[in-house]
Parts: structure tokens; sequence; C-alpha cells
């Protein structure tokens, strides 16, 4: 009896909801009005808690009493494990239940209560498992989408940082910026000490408003080329110390800073401006007279291929004919030749200003290996997409001031002076006026006219252009016999094609006859063998009418009929 009393409290503490369980729905259920679900009734009200409560009480002991008294010994079974664990979810759900509405008005998005209700349950939330993926899936998606939306919003703010820098940039360091170029004579691709510098130019960037000014130094210039104190042409500078030398020469003599340097040789050239689409320019008899002679060389000094021209007048010019024209120098004098440079050169701006970034990232792709310059990728890629910005202005040639002399047995262009050619300039390229040269430059002007005797400024010279030039007399009658000599080969030739043309009539007509008498030798041998074989056959015949058996009765029968035959 004693253990059927145990095994009934154990059973009542198992099945009846404990006080603390009670006081904890009271509790939440003063707070908020409890939602139905499938763990607790629905209360309408708080009267109904406390009626519960108090019959509870008040009853429990008696239930609890006569369900011992009826209870039998030998009815009892012990309780199934499946039925424990349901009971035992059920409570955890409805503390869980009961907890979680108060948390819920702290936290609104319900993650909580959710946790709570799954822990009661063993674990499992009581929703749909398809639809808890398609939450996910929303969730991710709306994850990504706003990661595009951040990554977009990003590009934006970059490209019109970018965009806004292109237009404060110029604003920002020096208003000026100082290239030196230089174009080389180099065969064999040496662009340093040893190459000649055919073309020395000042190339003076406004950064704030765009506009290049070009200004050819006139490579016979008689200046200091080293810091020995040695005189000579100035493109002796590059042939001794490469760039460098050079350039310091140009900041001794000229009072500059040059902020930067391009060299590059005649394939570089050529190449550039076939890949731009080449330039179209117009050529006087006399540049026309000598340019094939510069393409069939440059095209022997580059290896890049191309053909002479037919005419003068406009012509549509590839990169090699470009950088031959450029070359001209036999019809006129250096001072024409350096402007000839200058309109190439412009020319080919004009046509990179229209050819977009991309095409012109290409170009310099497939140039950049025939230069040596002191600029990098960046500011390479910065002018390429800022070059719509810029335009070529004024283009003149340096000295201003000048003459020519003989000096040391070298025909050499004199400033007249350095130093007022030295003020020009500044005001040319910088926009300096009354600019007054240093200490150095002096003294270099005061060597210069010491030697030359030319001490006193000089009046401008006129600027040279293009598209003239004469044919010198001397040349012209060696290109005239030259003319004449090409004139009669071709004539000769002609007569050999003609005589040679006559030969192989000749040998064709004698072949078709000999063919033709091959063939009636042929044929009359055929017929000959017909007849011989004809004559055969007919003797084989009559041979065999003479041999027969019945030839003397025959013969006596003829005679026969003979007698017979009337009138006889």
């Amino acid at each position: 009896m004693k253990d059927r009393e145990k095994r009934m409290a154990d059973r009542k503490r198992r099945t009846a909801p404990s006080r603390e369980f009670i006081r904890e729905r009271e509790e939440s259920s003063r707070n908020r009005r409890p939602s139905r679900n499938r763990y607790q009734e629905d209360y309408d009200s708080d009267e109904e808690y406390d009626d519960y409560d108090d019959d509870y009480e008040d009853d429990s002991d008696e239930d609890y009493d006569d369900y011992d008294e009826d209870y039998e010994d030998e009815d009892f079974e012990e309780e199934p494990q499946s039925l424990k664990r349901r009971k035992s979810q059920r409570q955890g759900a409805n503390i869980a239940t009961a907890t979680g509405r108060s948390d819920r008005r702290k936290n609104s998005s319900g993650a909580e209560y959710r946790k709570s209700v799954g822990a009661g349950n063993g674990g499992r939330i009581n929703r749909n498992p398809a639809s808890d993926r398609a939450g996910q899936d929303r969730g991710k998606r709306k994850k990504k989408k706003s990661v595009f939306q951040k990554l977009g919003i990003l590009l934006l703010l970059v490209f019109f940082g970018l965009l806004l820098w292109r237009f404060i940039s110029p604003y920002f360091g020096p208003k000026y910026w100082t290239v030196a170029v230089f174009g080389l004579d180099s065969r064999d691709g040496n662009k340093e000490a040893g190459a000649l510098s055919d073309v020395i130019m000042l190339a003076s960037v406004n950064k704030r408003t765009g506009e290049v000014k070009l200004s050819s130094v006139f490579r016979d210039s008689y200046m200091q080329i080293d810091e020995e104190g040695t005189y000579h042409k100035i493109n002796e500078a590059y042939f001794k110390g490469g760039h460098k030398q050079a350039v310091e020469a140009l900041e001794r003599n000229l009072d500059i800073k040059i902020d930067d340097y391009v060299s590059f040789n005649w394939a570089a050239v050529a190449k550039g401006i076939s890949a731009l689409g080449g330039v179209d320019l117009e050529l006087s008899d006399a540049e026309f007279f000598y340019i094939n002679a510069f393409i069939t060389e440059t095209v022997q000094s580059t290896g890049i291929p191309s053909v002479h021209l037919e005419h003068a007048g406009m012509n549509h010019l590839d990169g090699i004919q470009a950088v031959a024209y450029g070359r001209l120098r036999l019809m006129d004098t250096d001072f024409n030749r350096t402007a000839r440079q200058r309109k190439v050169l412009g020319l080919a701006f004009d046509k990179a200003k229209k050819a977009g970034p991309v095409k012109l990232m290409q170009v310099a792709s497939m140039v950049l290996p025939e230069l040596s310059t002191s600029l990098d990728m960046g500011d390479i890629t910065t002018l390429v997409t800022q070059v719509d910005r810029y335009h070529i202005g004024e283009s003149r040639g340096f000295p201003f001031a000048r003459t020519t002399m003989k000096i040391k047995k070298m025909d050499v262009v004199i400033p007249a002076t350095l130093a007022s050619n030295v003020t020009e300039l500044h005001s040319y390229l910088y926009g300096v006026e009354n600019y007054s040269p240093s200490a150095k430059v002096q003294e270099i002007s005061a060597h210069i006219a010491k030697v030359s005797g030319v001490g006193s400024p000089m009046e401008d010279a006129e600027e040279a252009g293009t598209g003239g030039g004469t044919v010198r007399k001397k040349e012209a009658g060696k290109a005239k016999a030259a003319e004449n000599a090409e004139k009669g080969k071709k004539k000769k030739k002609e007569e050999q094609t003609e005589a040679t043309k006559k030969q192989e009539t000749k040998t064709e007509t004698e072949e078709e006859s000999t063919v033709k008498n091959k063939k009636e030798t042929k044929e009359e041998k055929k017929s000959t063998e017909e007849e011989t074989k004809e004559t055969k056959e007919k003797k084989e015949t009559e041979e065999t009418v003479e041999v027969g058996p019945g030839a003397a009765l025959g013969e006596k029968s003829l005679e026969t009929e003979e007698n017979n035959t009337p009138g006889t």
C-alpha cells in the first residue's frame, strides 16, 4: 500500500501543474491578454483566472483523494514514454508561451520568442519548412541587392570624383608644364648617347587653359653643351651625353626648368601616325621632287614598308611618308624643315584628339617600346583621358633673332643675342614680360658674341614656312638625265619585249607547222598501210578460187554455155 501511495504521489507531481507555473501564467496574463494556441486555453478575463485559481485550490486536494480511493492497484499500468514526452513538451511550451508574451514587447522581431518556443518544443519551431526557406531566400536576395546598391553608389562617387578632379586639378601646382622633345636619327635603335638628335623641341603646356606652345630649337644653334664650357652645336649635347646632358644644356642656356622629356626614333613616329590613320597635307613641286628619295631612306632605316608618292598637291600620307616629309631639307633651309616637323606634329595631334581614349591607349602601348621618357604610365593615362582639353597654339623656331656663319669650319646658327632671345622666349612660353636672364645666360651670351662678333640684338627673322622650295639646277640636271636614262631603259625594254614576242610568235608558227606535217605524214602512213592490207586480202582470195577441187568442171560448164548462146 505504501508503494502505491508513493507511486500516486509521483504521478501527481508529474501530471498536476505546479503552483509556480500558475503564478507565472497569472503574472503574464495581467500584462497582456493571452492568445489562443494549441497548448493553452483561451481565457477572456482576469476573473476567470481568479476563479480557476480558487476552484483549483479548493478542489485539488479532494480530487486527488477521490482519485486515490478509486485507484485500483491491479489496474495501474506504467505510463508510456511517449505520453511522458508529450506532457513534458506541453509543459515546456506553456512556460515558454507565458514568458514569451512579455518578451515580445521588448523585442518586436519576435526572435527570442521563437527561440524560447523552439527550446521548449524539443528544438523544433512549428512553422512550414518551405516558408522558412522562402524567407531565407528573400533575406539573401535583399542582402545581395543591398551590396550591389552600395557598390553602384561607390562607383558613381568615384566617377564624379574623377570628373571633378579633371576640372580642378589644373589649378593645383604650377601653371605650366614644360616638356623637351627629342627626335633621333638612330638606325640601330639607340636612344641615348651616340644618337643624333635631328629634332629638338620645347612644349609649354598651360594646364589652366590647355594651350600648347611649341618652339623648335634649331639643331645647329651655337651654345654651351656641357658644364666644362664646351661650345658646339646644341644637338652635340645629346650625342655626347644622351637626354640628361641635352636637358641640362637647354636649362642652362635658356634659363628654363624642364619637367619631363620624351625621346623617340623615326619608327615610333611612323607607327603612331599610321595607327591614327595618317595625315593629309599638300606638297609643293619641290617637296614632291625630293620626298620619294627620303621615303626610300626611311623605309630602309626603320624596316617599315611604304610606297612612293605619284604627284604633287594634296596627298594622304602614311607614317613613313609623313616622317619623310618632316625630314626634307634639300629644297630650302633647316628652318623650313623644323616648320614641316611642327606641321606634322600638329596634324597628328588633331588626329589624336578625334581618336578617343581607347584608341590612344592602343597607340601608346604600340610606340612605348620605341620611346625613352620620364613619363610614367599614370602620366600617359592622364594625358590620354584629357587630350581633348589641349590644343596647339603658336609654333615658332628658336632663336627668334639669328644669323648664320661658320665657326671652326662648322655651319652654325648664332643667336643675336642669346640674352635677348631668352627674354623673348620666356614671354612666348610663359607669358612673363621683361624677363631678366640669369648671370649664367649673360655669361654664355657674352662668349657667343665675342666669338661671332654679333654683340647687339637684331630683329626677329621671318618665320619659315612650308610648301615652297626650289630644285637645285645640278640636281635638276641629274634628275633629267636620270629620267632620260629611265626612258631609254624603258624603251629598250619595250623593244626587247616586242622582239621576244615576235620570236615567240615565230616559234609558235613553226611548232604548228611541224605538228601539221607530222599529222599529214601520219595520215599518209595510215593510208599506205590500209592499201597494203587490201592488196594482201585480194591476193589471198584469188589463190583460194584456183585451188578449188571443181575448177575443171567449172571451166567445161562455161564453155558449154558460150556455145549455146543465141546468135552464134
